[in-house]
Order: structure tokens, then sequence, then C-alpha cells
């Protein structure tokens, strides 16, 4: 098959993307799961939309292939080029535009008067024109009606066909557009709506801009509908460890999104095993909508009791909590502090135990994932306390780790 620019299957530039680009780092060679000629071709594609964004490095083990950008020095997400980079055949594109054409008069057309302009006044102008039969026009209604560009209105056995009337202004909402486009999951539909707006100055930075959640939106967008209409979902995810995919049936109760590394995450249950988990939405690979699930709203009962003893997003529903206490110092005039603490604690209590000290206490199921938060505080921490005696063997070492550093101690 020919080489084309354009994207056919999404899937394959996704993977791609996640295993050279982003966490693999790997070279031609490396990749055994497509044919060094399907590497090539999406390469190519991938190159074709990004441009200069795409680098490599040579070593002994041959080229690899990455992405350098600093997503503060762009503010319009460049991954969204993917999704506008769609193949389609010939049929379809002249299709598309004939349709849209003869309904952008607003009037009502049955199938036969359509297919009855369609001959008339288009293909009649070509020498060899393109034929369209009746099942092949039905289809790309229904498609168009299900992505809301049309209505259909049924009198009796007929069916009339018409444009969805396009009423909203966008002018006015550009800022917030503009906003939800970078900062959103789903931001590539403010990038659609973008494009319908003529272009203006940017106004806009970004300090922590996650570019690439772009290629989690088809996921994210199956897994909130699956949370809005309370269904179940299948998700296939490739595991590294096995060398397979794996295909799990779970009900979707809440997506986490973590400010600080920009990362999507899937909090859900499984269908048969009933069991809370939490999947990484850049390691699935698909998302299909399935049937309604009766039990919804106590599985989402289930996990809002337990939520309150998440710091993150481990989630072990077998795993005993694990109480932590640390006890931090809080000068006169440094109530800021104190606000910090309420502002910032994702669970737990914090409670002032004499003029100088304010205690931090939570029962979690997995204190570890308080570490990184607690490292914040180095220089104020006056105790620390854990069931989990690793977590506090971790924190004695960093600090021991941080006083050689700053040469305080050999």
């Amino acid at each position: 098959m020919a080489y084309s620019e354009l994207i056919k299957n999404f899937d394959n530039i996704r993977s791609y993307m996640r295993d050279f680009f982003i966490y693999g780092f790997k070279t031609r060679g490396e990749y055994d799961r497509k044919s060094a000629r399907s590497y090539d071709n999406e390469r190519r594609r991938i190159q074709s939309y990004l441009g200069k964004l795409v680098t490599f490095n040579q070593n002994a083990s041959g080229k690899r292939m990455f992405i350098s950008l600093d997503g503060r020095s762009v503010t319009h997400n460049p991954l969204y080029q993917a999704f506008k980079s769609k193949s389609f055949t010939n049929k379809d594109i002249t299709l598309h535009f004939i349709v849209l054409d003869i309904l952008a008069t607003g009037n009502e057309y049955k199938l036969k008067e359509l297919l009855e302009v369609i001959d008339a006044d288009y293909l009649s102008c070509f020498n060899h024109p393109i034929s369209f039969d009746e099942s092949t026009l039905r289809k790309k209604l229904k498609e168009y009606e299900k992505l809301g560009i049309i209505l259909s209105e049924k009198e009796g056995r007929t069916v009339r066909y018409k444009i969805v009337p396009d009423e909203v202004k966008l002018e006015p909402y550009r800022e917030a557009i503009r906003f939800y486009s970078e900062e959103n999951p789903l931001g590539v539909v403010g990038s659609y709506l973008e494009d319908k707006l003529e272009p203006d100055k940017e106004y806009l930075t970004f300090k922590n801009h996650y570019i690439m959640n772009a290629y989690d939106a088809e996921i994210i967008e199956a897994v909130l509908q699956g949370i809005h209409e309370k269904r179940v979902i299948e998700i296939v995810k490739f595991s590294r460890n096995e060398n397979q995919e794996r295909r799990w049936q779970v009900i979707p109760l809440k997506l986490y999104v973590s400010t600080q590394g920009g990362r999507n995450y899937l909090l859900c249950r499984g269908a048969t095993n009933r069991k809370i988990l939490s999947f990484r939405i850049d390691y699935i690979q698909e998302a299909t909508v399935k049937d309604i699930y009766p039990g919804f709203d106590e599985a989402l009962e289930e996990f809002e009791k337990m939520s309150k003893h998440m710091w993150g997003v481990a989630c072990t529903k077998d795993r005993k909590f694990e109480h932590i206490e640390v006890d931090i110092q809080v000068g006169i005039g440094e109530g800021y502090i104190v606000r910090r603490l309420n502002r910032e604690k994702r669970c737990g209590n914090i409670r002032k135990i004499d003029d100088e000290t304010y205690r931090f206490s939570a029962d979690v199921l997995d204190a570890y994932e308080i570490v990184p938060w607690i490292r914040t505080f180095f220089g104020r921490i006056k105790a620390v306390r854990s069931d989990n005696a690793e977590v506090v063997n971790q924190l004695k070492l960093d600090i021991v780790k941080l006083a050689k550093q700053y040469e305080v101690m050999k």
C-alpha cells in the first residue's frame, strides 16, 4: 500500500508515540511488535505534523527518536494536529462536501431526493463521476446524525434529513475556549472550536503544560461516557511484564488528574471480582463502552468511603490502613504554613499541639504516597511516626542525604 501522511488508525500513532517518543526512546531495531516498514511509515507520519519537534541522537545501538519540546514555550498543543490528519477515501470526501452543501440551504430532503440532487446538480458535471447508491448515502447520513451534524425526522415510513442549525456564536467564549483547549483532558474539542475563530494575539502562557494528555482524549471520552451513563467499559492494557494484552471489564467511577505530573488515572471497580482498581490512562490502549451496570451507585458509594483514606491512587481494598503523624514547627506570624497545610492535605486532620507545633495525622491505604508532600516541609519537621516503618526510614534517609549535600554533616 502506498504511503500516506494521513492517519487511518490513531491507536497506532498513540502506541508509537508512547513507546518511542515518550517512555521508551527505542531504536528501530528494538521495536518488535510491528514490522520495520510499519515503524518507518508511522514515524514519517508523526514527523509530518510535529516537524522540528521530532529529533534524534545516535549511539552504538542506533538512532533514537524523541520529542524535544519545552511545554512552557508553546501555547497551542501541537499534538492535536494528529486528530486533524485522519485518512479518507475519495468517496468519503466527495460525499462529505456534496451532502453538506445540499443541506446548507436549511431544507429537508428524503433519501431519494438527495440522490437525485447529487446526480443532477453535482455528478453530471463530470465525464467519469463517482457513483453513490442508497446504502452508501444512508450509512453516511446515519454517521453524521450520530455526530450531531444532521437531524432526521420520520413521517410514517419516510425519513427526512436536515442540517443542525449552528446558532452558537463562539466569539464571546474565545477566552474560555482558549483556556479549555490547553487545560482540559478533552481539550482537543476546544482546539476544533478555535479553528473556527479568527486568529488573535496570544495572551496565555502556561507554567505546567502537559501536552501529552492529548493522546489520552479518546480513552478519556469513553471513561467519562461510562461514568455519566453508569455503564461498564472494557479496557485493553498491554502488560510489559507478561508481554501480552489483557482485557478488563470495569465500572468506571472517577477520573483523577494529577496536578503535579499531569497524568490521568481511571479509578474503577472490577465488574466480576468487585475490587477497586486504578489504571494510568496512558497505559490503556482501548476503551469500549458496554452495557448499563445496575449496581453503579453502590460501587460509587463504596469508592467514596475508601477515597477518604486515599492520598493518591493506591486503592488496595484488602490492605489495612497505615497511620502516619507529622509534627511541623510553625513560628509566630507564620499562619500561612497552617493555611497551606489545610489547603494541600487530601485527607487526614491538622491539629495544634502547642504554640509552635501543628500535627498532621491520617489513616491511609498507602503512607508512601504522602512522602513527596512531607519532603516539602523539610526544615520544619520535628517528628514523624507511622505504622509503616519504611516510610519513616525513607524520610530519615532523605534528611541525611540533604544534610550531606549541604555539608551540614559528613
